[in-house]
């Protein structure tokens, strides 16, 4: 059927040639946009009206009849948007995205509009001090009007090459980071944002499923109502790991958490949201809260945008500019504000679009409910025996921006008495004096100066990292790894002059990642590189696989990072660190005479058994009486690297 669209013409620029041709793995909108493909552009040319068929005879290579269909389906949307204009295709408007599916139906597209033109919730869900006109037009409408928004370009000159994120860049994939069909906007996210009841949420949550469901999608939930009883049965630790879409085991883990039930409404109702983060993408995003039933009220300071869906009055977001090109803007952390004035923080590892969440090995962790003082507290009142609070407010003070100032008083004011763990963060710049041992390496050795206990024969355990990303790490083991890292993470109370541990470093291999989720699509965030490696070969000596068959997560790709120290029998660990943190110098920094240096924004949160079991060590395998096992992602203990084995590099994709 052909649409009827305005007579007009779009300016289309020049699209460069796809690095991988006929061997392309992309199933990501923005590369098909960014990127031609002749070879498909070819069969979908005379198809644009019409279902695609693939030719019985190509002209071309082709192991993969089902991915060629999703390229050359996706392709058909781009090209008729460049034929017709953003508003040929009805269903465009509507590509909220679950999975690798056809956009949803015309059809089942407009049985949606209807479902929501009969809703009464005028009063709710419409923005502040609109018209009864501008009412209508926000209950009835699909497609978001505004246009002309810049979307933003991530690209690898932003970090320290070997420290870079994923990123949209023609190498790197988020397959269901975009939407199939239109980024312009989703008007059904749209009128969700401006709901301002629980009522009126829920409506639209109820619609939105059913309707994705008839048009054909996956819908996996986890059902709302029952977070709070799995974060209770999760102390004294509080961490989890991201349930991997494609990995069923993973479902039914006590430690498994899904975005949705971070914001779950059994934990409270949020009124306001603080999301600090790398790369973001709203659209995505903003549906996570529809899922959850909550408000989208909040801030985002961030680093690269993905998407340039419209804001809606009740979002703000800032972007964070770096003082040099190779900082990052790495953090990832979340606040809520709850109806009941209490706050809750999460540290994480993952990206706020829609590849971290779904076949990758991320951790979190997620902090008990922080009451509000009593009004005659001081603001000093309600500290954590970690000093959590004012580290926390301390970081946030940092970014210097007139918006956080809610968000800074809500921590002031909040109880942190039963947060037990440390937060870790890095700040860029050179510090000096006291501030020299506030971020970075250095406030990790601070703080395990002061309370990591080991036995006599701490030598003997070993320090293991593990990472999605290797920075410049210099020309021998020795330069900065030993001097600087394997120093400060081998700090204890009280200290001693015994022999540095050994160094163990997880990441995962060719192999690794050949059999993974992620290489099945050709995307990836493992953004190391051969030119990094080639200036650094001696690392391999350290390398250690990825293998994580325990947690089911063998073939989910880890974009986690973490750092511990283990006993010789792989039994115990004295102390954890979870982070955004890669194994660099732009995350953690390097020391001079009388400075330390650091180029990124991160945070994490360190794990101590004296605050959080009141043992000396925490278990790993088997619990001990009144100390569950801690959770490591990865198998125990760690697998060395086959002599054939090599470290997975980005330019794999050109090979």
């Amino acid at each position: 059927m052909r649409i009827k669209t305005s007579h007009c013409f779009i300016q289309v620029s020049v699209k460069k040639p796809c690095p991988y041709m006929e061997k392309c793995y992309r199933k990501n909108p923005i590369h098909f946009n960014e990127m031609s493909h002749p070879h498909l552009e070819k069969i979908v040319k005379n198809q644009l009206e019409d279902e695609i068929r693939i030719p019985e005879k190509l002209d071309f290579e082709c192991s993969d009849r089902s991915l060629l269909l999703d390229q050359l389906k996706l392709l058909q949307i781009v090209l008729r948007k460049e034929r017709y204009g953003s508003g040929s295709n009805a269903a465009d408007k509507l590509s909220v995205k679950f999975t690798e599916k056809d956009s949803i139906d015309k059809n089942n597209v407009n049985k949606v509009k209807e479902d929501l033109d009969n809703l009464e919730i005028v009063e709710e869900s419409t923005e502040k001090g609109s018209s009864s006109r501008d009412r209508k037009r926000n209950k009835s409408s699909f497609g978001d009007n505004e246009r002309g928004k810049k979307k933003s370009k991530s690209s690898y000159s932003k970090c320290e090459e070997g420290d870079q994120e994923c990123t949209q860049s023609p190498h790197t994939g988020s397959e269901s980071a975009q939407s199939s069909g239109s980024t312009q906007g989703i008007s059904i996210l749209k009128l969700f944002r401006s709901c301002n009841s629980a009522k009126s949420r829920n409506t639209v949550r109820a619609i939105t499923i059913k309707r994705m469901k008839e048009g054909g999608f996956d819908v996996s939930l986890v059902e709302p109502g029952n977070f709070a009883m799995k974060h209770a049965l999760s102390a004294p630790y509080h961490l989890f790991f991201t349930r991997v879409e494609k990995s069923k085991p993973t479902y039914d883990q006590q430690f498994t958490v899904t975005f949705p039930e971070i914001l779950d409404i059994s934990l409270g109702e949020i009124v306001n949201s603080l999301q600090i983060n790398f790369m973001v993408n709203l659209e995505w995003l903003c549906l996570q809260y529809l899922l959850a039933c909550q408000s989208t009220d909040m801030l985002i300071l961030y680093g690269e945008r993905v998407d340039d869906i419209n804001l809606g009055l009740n979002i703000t977001m800032i972007p964070i500019s770096m003082p040099t090109k190779f900082g990052c803007h790495h953090t990832k952390v979340m606040m809520f504000k709850y109806k009941n004035d209490g706050i809750r923080v999460v540290v994480s590892t993952a990206n706020l679009y829609a590849d971290d969440w779904d076949n990758r090995t991320q951790g979190l962790w997620i902090s008990p409910l922080l009451p509000p003082l009593p009004e005659s507290a001081n603001p000093s009142d309600g500290e954590s025996p970690t000093g959590f609070k004012k580290d926390l407010e301390r970081y946030l003070n940092k970014y210097r921006q007139p918006a956080l100032t809610e968000w800074t008083s809500a921590v002031r004011r909040a109880d942190f008495s039963s947060v037990n763990v440390f937060f870790l963060a890095s700040i860029p710049g050179r510090h000096k004096d006291l501030e020299k041992d506030f971020w970075g390496h250095r406030k990790l050795g601070s703080v395990l100066s002061k309370h990591a206990k080991l036995p006599p024969d701490s030598p003997r355990w070993t320090l293991v990292a593990q990472s999605s990303s290797i920075g410049s790490l210099g020309p021998n083991y020795e330069s900065w790894l030993r001097k600087e890292i394997v120093s400060s993470m081998s700090k204890e109370n009280p200290s001693s002059l015994k022999s540095l541990p050994s160094f163990q470093f997880i990441y995962p291999t060719i192999n690794n990642y050949k059999r993974s989720f992620d290489g099945q699509v050709g995307s990836s965030c493992l953004p190391y590189r051969l030119l990094t490696h080639s200036k650094q070969t001696w690392v391999e000596s350290y390398m250690y696989q990825w293998k994580a068959t325990r947690t089911a997560r063998d073939r989910a790709i880890p974009h986690i990072k973490s750092y511990t120290r283990f006993s010789p029998d792989f039994k115990e660990i004295p102390w954890f660190v979870l982070t955004s943190a890669n194994l660099s110098k732009a995350a953690w920094g390097t020391s001079g005479v009388d400075s330390h240096y650091i180029l990124n924004y991160e945070a994490g949160v360190v794990f101590i058994p004296k605050f959080v079991t009141g043992s000396t060590t925490f278990p790993v395998q088997e619990e001990e009486p009144g100390v569950p096992v801690f959770p490591i992602a990865y198998d125990l203990p760690p697998t060395k690297y086959e002599s054939d084995d090599k470290p997975f590099v980005q330019d794999f994709f050109f090979e």
